[in-house]
């Protein structure tokens, strides 16, 4: 051990490993994207668990989805039910998994690309999916939201599965973003449709974690709370550490 780190096990011939193509974590979520979107990657995690049972770290969503391995297992479990509904054979799209993507960025991207191309075919909205690189070197992240989100629309108009912000865009017939600009507005210039909207919104939010939401003030009063409740926030089951493994009774 050296500096207070261990040190990375090598090879037979004292080579260590290769780096991973992508860091095991990123910046937190709060860093990463608009607060706006917080409500919805957090759904997002939960509808992907859902499909795929992946646990995620709620603050890491998009170092998960990075190396598109977690997309693309979603992708062949949206189209394997997919062709279960409409009575048709299935057929495995395939992509590197994330144990043989050794320490090659090419891999990662053509996972990413995969999922892509997988997306328009399944007859999401071209002008709503992104680049590879809007993910792979995070230089949009807001557009690869998109991408996901254009894919989870796509799956609620094949009457699959879906998000729950989606259902609210469903319900009310609004686009996510229409929905949290009423929080933009001042609370007593709305009418009582429009409050009902934001009152729903705040619910969600309550329901995924985020705590309870005061509707008449802006947004970006939940901030802080947000900030806080996602340093602990996991959808699925949390991996063990030596510090939450409970000591066996003697």
């Amino acid at each position: 051990m050296a500096d207070g780190k261990p040190e990375r096990r090598g090879s037979l011939l004292g080579i260590p490993p290769p780096e991973p193509p992508i860091p095991e974590r990123g910046p937190p979520l709060t860093s990463s994207i608009e607060l706006r979107y917080i409500p919805l990657c957090v759904d997002l995690c939960h509808w992907i668990n859902d499909y795929t049972g992946v646990s995620m770290e709620v603050n890491q969503f998009w170092t998960l989805l990075q190396d598109g391995c977690i997309l693309c297992d979603l992708m062949n479990k949206i189209q394997q039910q997919h062709c279960v509904n409409i009575e048709e054979t299935y057929q495995y799209v395939g992509y590197t998994l994330k144990r043989d993507l050794g320490d090659q960025l090419f891999y990662v991207r053509l996972n990413v690309e995969t999922f892509i191309r997988w997306a328009k075919n399944f007859g999401c909205d071209k002008e709503l999916l992104c680049q590879v690189g809007h993910l792979v070197e995070r230089k949009d992240l807001e557009r690869a939201l998109s991408c996901v989100h254009a894919v989870a629309r796509r799956v609620a108009e094949l009457r699959m599965p879906y998000p729950k912000c989606v259902k609210l865009e469903v319900k009310f017939n609004m686009s996510y973003n229409d929905i949290v600009d009423l929080f933009d507005e001042h609370h007593s210039s709305l009418n009582e449709d429009q409050i009902h909207v934001k009152k729903c919104y705040a619910d969600l939010c309550e329901q995924l974690g985020l705590g309870k939401m005061d509707i008449t003030k802006p947004l970006k009063s939940n901030s802080s709370e947000w900030k806080s409740r996602l340093s602990d926030l996991w959808i699925g089951e949390r991996p063990l550490t030596n510090g939450n493994i409970e000591p066996i009774p003697e």
